[in-house]
């Protein structure tokens, strides 16, 4: 899936700050191939505070070679980031793949599809499993110091199983009133880079808590891969197809991409 292809994209926040809205996040980022742009990702993070669920809404476009990839994900999970369901689908090309997933604790059961036959599977996930689409959010909540590394157990929505990772924050700077931490993380034999812009707390008695932080960029060194949030749409699909039916089926509407600190950058005092 497009959040492991390009390490982590997504987003944290302090629960207090994410139960005063419902979109949280919402952005576009313009994905980049030995530095020559090759496609986009929308990304949409949610919060329902009567179901106090999460929702994660994933759309990629991409063409690397004579490869057409296309990519979409709605995933949910409670607010301990417990997975409960989620839906993914893949198209190379004129092939079509699909996963519906449901979880009742440790059990994780599948229904995949490949366009033409539907197959059922039942897995015992590890327990403290997540979706990968919210590993930042996990991560960030546990308050981890700089180079302590943090293993986990996440789920590649993209083949609908389970698989130990680590990360760890490796270092931090002051960008204005963002702090910026760079972080790495190690999944399926994968190495990826990424560059989290989080806002402290006003408050100063509470030092090292954040209100809110977003993923400014993504490296995959091995692929030679990149991803760059933008202030605009056009920043990242300019040149690209963007199918508008399906972006208003997954996200009810074309997104617009204006609920970041790129795009409404935090005011100095």
């Amino acid at each position: 899936m497009v959040n492991l292809l390009f390490g982590l994209i997504g987003l944290f926040f302090s629960l207090g700050q994410a139960f005063a809205g419902e979109i949280m996040f919402e952005g576009y980022y313009r994905v980049e191939a030995s530095g020559k742009p090759v496609g986009y990702i929308i990304q949409r993070f949610e919060f329902d505070a009567k179901a106090k669920t999460f929702d994660a809404t994933t759309f990629m476009r991409v063409k690397l070679g004579d490869k057409i990839i296309q990519e979409s994900l709605k995933g949910k999970a409670n607010d301990k980031f417990n997975p409960i369901s989620y839906s993914y689908t893949s198209q190379v090309n004129e092939a079509v793949n699909g996963i519906d997933a449901t979880f009742t604790g440790q059990i994780m059961k599948l229904k995949k599809t490949d366009g033409k036959k539907l197959t059922n599977e039942t897995h015992k996930i590890p327990e403290g499993s997540f979706l990968s689409s919210f590993l930042v959010f996990v991560m960030l909540q546990k308050k981890l110091p700089l180079n302590q590394a943090f293993k986990y157990s996440g789920i590649a929505e993209e083949e609908g199983a389970g698989y130990w990772g680590k990360a760890w924050l490796e270092s931090k700077e002051q960008k204005g009133k963002l702090t910026v931490f760079r972080v790495l993380n190690s999944f399926k034999g994968q190495e990826f880079i990424s560059q989290l812009a989080a806002i402290p707390d006003p408050d100063p008695k509470e030092k090292d808590k954040y209100v809110k932080g977003e993923v400014l960029a993504t490296e995959s060194p091995k692929q030679s891969l990149t991803t760059t949030l933008v202030a605009t749409p056009n920043l990242a699909t300019e040149g690209q197809m963007v199918p508008n039916k399906i972006l208003v089926a997954l996200f009810g509407a074309v997104p617009t991409g204006k609920v970041n600190v790129v795009t409404n950058p935090p005011k100095e005092n």
